[in-house]
């Protein structure tokens, strides 16, 4: 069975849905949950295993994907989007000039360690890839919450909340608090619904949560990964 199939009853099983896919896939720039999904799930080599290998370009390929999500919501996400881009270049350079040891994010890493790169280069990938994951949980937080939280809370409250719990402990002060002005301009509800499911939230709403699923189990294999080899901490 192909990777992208693994998760097929859950996320595309009816004609309809098949039809809204079509449709939405042929507009390349704006956020699409199945263009992340493919992309997100060609990078689990082994998805049933908690463990598995982390395709490198694929990864940098569905976080370029997921990226169109901060653009729908304005200038304010652009203190993610900007960082993530630059961190994203690094990369792609890494395996564009040696995809031999690059082709994996666990590869590339056990490279780093056993050359001692980690230490003598400031723009390695194992900490490039640290702030990413640091990003992706607070994408993770806030998707999860648009689709969770009641609709009597705020764009701007579910933002600040998982903005509290992720990346706000590794911005400066005065980062922390511009950010958190600028929450206060996103986007409502339903102008986010509308970015996300195009009109079409009943009908990809179980898809969206397994799309979110997806992401989740990537963000937790590098977790495990980073805490094993003791890299949460890198400066």
């Amino acid at each position: 069975m192909h990777r992208s199939e693994i998760y097929s009853d859950n996320f595309s099983n009816n004609s309809s849905i098949e039809k809204i896919k079509e449709y939405q896939l042929n507009d390349i720039n704006e956020f699409n949950v199945y263009r992340v999904y493919d992309t997100f799930i060609a990078s689990l080599r082994e998805p049933n295993n908690s463990e598995s290998s982390i395709g490198t370009q694929d990864y940098i390929d569905g976080y370029r994907e997921l990226i169109k999500f901060c653009d729908s919501l304005g200038y304010i996400f652009k203190f993610v989007k900007d960082d993530v881009i630059d961190k994203l270049n690094i990369l792609q350079l890494f395996v564009d000039k040696d995809i031999l040891n690059f082709d994996t994010i666990q590869k590339a890493i056990n490279y780093e360690t056993e050359y001692n790169l980690i230490k003598t280069n400031p723009n390695n990938f194992t900490r490039t890839l640290l702030r990413l994951h640091r990003a992706l949980l607070f994408i993770i937080e806030f998707l999860h919450g648009l689709a969770e939280r009641p609709l009597s809370e705020s764009t701007t409250t579910i933002a600040t909340q998982c903005y509290d719990a992720t990346l706000n402990n590794y911005h400066a002060f005065l980062i922390r608090k511009s950010v958190k002005i600028g929450f206060r301009i996103l986007p409502s509800r339903l102008q986010i619904d509308e970015a996300i499911f195009h009109g079409h939230k009943t009908e990809l709403l179980e898809q969206y949560k397994t799309f979110i699923k997806i992401i989740q189990q990537i963000y937790d294999t590098i977790q495990t990964f980073y805490t094993e080899k003791k890299y949460l901490q890198l400066p």
